[in-house]
């Protein structure tokens, strides 16, 4: 069995918190924004993208919200 401890820090905590709400409020909104409005795409790229795009909000708003 591997158990690792590690000490975070307060500021280490609000940086990764940060990174969360950019990938809900613009990185995640974005992917889903290309997905419809890119050319030149095949719908199975633009299904690709949608898809990332919805779980990158729902997994990184979830652990945000959880580490609140």
């Amino acid at each position: 069995m591997v158990t690792e401890e590690d000490k975070t820090t307060i500021t280490e905590i609000s940086k990764s918190q940060n990174i969360r709400l950019l990938d809900v409020f613009f990185i995640g909104p974005y992917m889903i924004y290309i997905s419809k409005k890119a050319k030149g795409i095949s719908k199975l790229e633009s299904f690709t993208l949608l898809a990332l795009g919805v779980a990158t909000i729902f997994y990184n708003g979830k652990n945000y919200l959880k580490n609140k």
